[in-house]
């Protein structure tokens, strides 16, 4: 008779979404598993036996992170108006830059820490910030046909440009003791495209 384990005394799920904030708060090789074990309650032996490595538990954090920003994202499909949608959105980040100093952007912070050595957290990290552009070109799309961007516009082309001052945001809201002063940045770049 094959002999079983003793079953585990955690959830997966909890122990991703534990593991994402520690990742996103200090990057990924400066978490060690002893401080992920301090933070989430779990030995080592454990962590290695259910998600087989520190990596491994890091892409799945990371994909989780991943999930919330493609839900961030899908937002921007519901009805008009869009403009103020995608400005909401943006505003977002500073939010964010207040409620938690210095995180920024999993995404980003990935991107700047392991790309393009690290394949396959570059897998990640291109598949969301592609299906964000997606859904910012989409919305822009709309809005044009709802007449609230210019229609000289190339909707793809901004949907570049403001995935791209997001995770600029992300990045300067960082050093900034008030970023809320970002504000007009995103109030500027919409303006170039509105009607």
């Amino acid at each position: 008779m094959p002999r079983t384990g003793r079953p585990r005394a955690f959830d997966d799920g909890q122990v991703v979404l534990g593991a994402r904030d520690v990742f996103w708060q200090r990057g990924y090789a400066a978490t060690s598993m002893r401080e992920l074990k301090e933070n989430l309650g779990v030995f080592p032996g454990s962590l290695y036996g259910a998600f087989g490595d520190k990596h491994a538990l890091f892409l799945r954090a990371l994909e989780r992170y991943s999930d919330d920003t493609r839900t961030a994202a899908a937002a921007l499909a519901a009805p008009g108006p869009w403009l103020p949608r995608i400005a909401e959105m943006l505003l977002d980040v500073l939010t964010a830059a207040e409620a938690a100093p210095g995180r920024g952007c999993m995404l980003g912070n990935t991107a700047a820490e392991l790309l393009p050595q690290d394949h396959a957290a570059g897998r990640v990290v291109r598949e969301a910030y592609g299906a964000l552009e997606q859904a910012i070109t989409a919305a822009l799309s709309r809005a044009q046909a709802a007449g609230e961007v210019r229609a000289d516009v190339d909707c793809a082309v901004q949907g570049r440009v403001l995935l791209v001052l997001m995770q600029g945001l992300h990045i300067v809201a960082r050093a900034e003791p008030d970023p809320r002063r970002l504000q007009d940045v995103i109030h500027a770049a919409l303006a170039t495209v509105a009607n």
